[in-house]
């Protein structure tokens, strides 16, 4: 369980929040785990780290994760790979930009949907596999989905254009059932990894907007799901960690009802079942406001 308290905290007055000066808050914190590795996140299909114009962010994909996880003093590294290319190739790239940013240091890996993918091929890289002390997938399809596979049939030629630009698109592919399935199959948890998995399994009636629709198809060709992938999909790989009751777009912090503790304390589970296995630094926690 997440030790909770109340911090009284000084927030500058922005619009639609307060009118002039500024304002005295009661806001949520928690203790948040510190661990002596570096948290590489890994994005999923048409993923990013960041998006903006110079210093001014307009949008992130993991919202208001790497600062919280920064704030209780971790060092952490959001991938940046090509968002519609293949598992293979996404991997060689995040397996450079780890190297790159942390050298040889061991790291844990928390994968996104298509990001869980790109993990699970980076442990079978020569090299990186002994490097990495956990991997936690949050919503990938493990057993593809079958939306990847209506995709491919209803969006043909747009994957032809995509050719003929010469634009790499082999995601689209290695997320239907039939790729990933035999990806599945290559790439078995390796042992003495802690490898776990988490499900989306929302209210039909709190999936955001967007994505209700693929909801109810995914639940009459799959089951319960999180409006992209279904929940046996996600639980196929690894130990099964509590299922979140949100969308597969909550799950990064958009499209949320209001700003938030939500998303942000789900994660924070999965950091305190990483500290419950030992990774924790010993100059122990900090609290960090949600």
């Amino acid at each position: 369980m997440l030790r909770d308290r109340r911090l009284s905290c000084r927030w500058p007055a922005r619009p639609g929040c307060f009118t002039t000066g500024s304002a005295t808050l009661d806001v949520p914190a928690v203790l948040c785990p510190r661990f002596g590795a570096p948290i590489v996140l890994a994005h999923g299909l048409f993923g990013f780290d960041r998006i903006g114009v110079g210093p001014i962010t307009l949008a992130t994909y993991f919202r208001g994760l790497p600062e919280l996880l920064r704030e209780a003093g971790n060092r952490v590294l959001v991938s940046q790979v090509p968002p519609i290319a293949g598992v293979e190739r996404r991997s060689r790239m995040l397996g450079r930009r780890i190297r790159a940013t942390f050298g040889d240091e061991p790291i844990h890996l928390i994968g996104h949907s298509m990001g869980g993918l790109d993990a699970r091929a980076l442990l079978a890289c020569e090299g990186c596999s002994g490097r990495v002390l956990s991997l936690t997938t949050v919503a990938t399809p493990h057993l593809g989905s079958a939306l990847a596979d209506y995709a491919k049939l209803g969006f043909g030629r747009i994957y032809r254009l995509l050719e003929a630009f010469r634009v790499d698109h082999s995601g689209f592919h290695d997320l239907t059932r039939r790729a990933a399935r035999a990806f599945h199959r290559r790439h078995p948890a390796p042992a003495g990894i802690p490898c776990f998995s988490v499900a989306g399994d929302p209210d039909p009636a709190d999936v955001c907007r967007p994505l209700r629709r693929l909801h109810a198809a995914l639940a009459e060709l799959e089951g319960p799901n999180d409006g992209l992938v279904s929940v046996a999909s996600a639980n196929a790989f690894g130990e099964p960690l509590p299922a979140w009751p949100t969308d597969h777009l909550r799950q990064m912090g958009w499209f949320a009802r209001r700003p938030g503790p939500s998303i942000l304390s789900l994660y924070l589970d999965v950091f305190e079942n990483l500290a419950a296995l030992g990774f924790e630094a010993p100059t122990g926690r900090r609290w960090v406001g949600l």
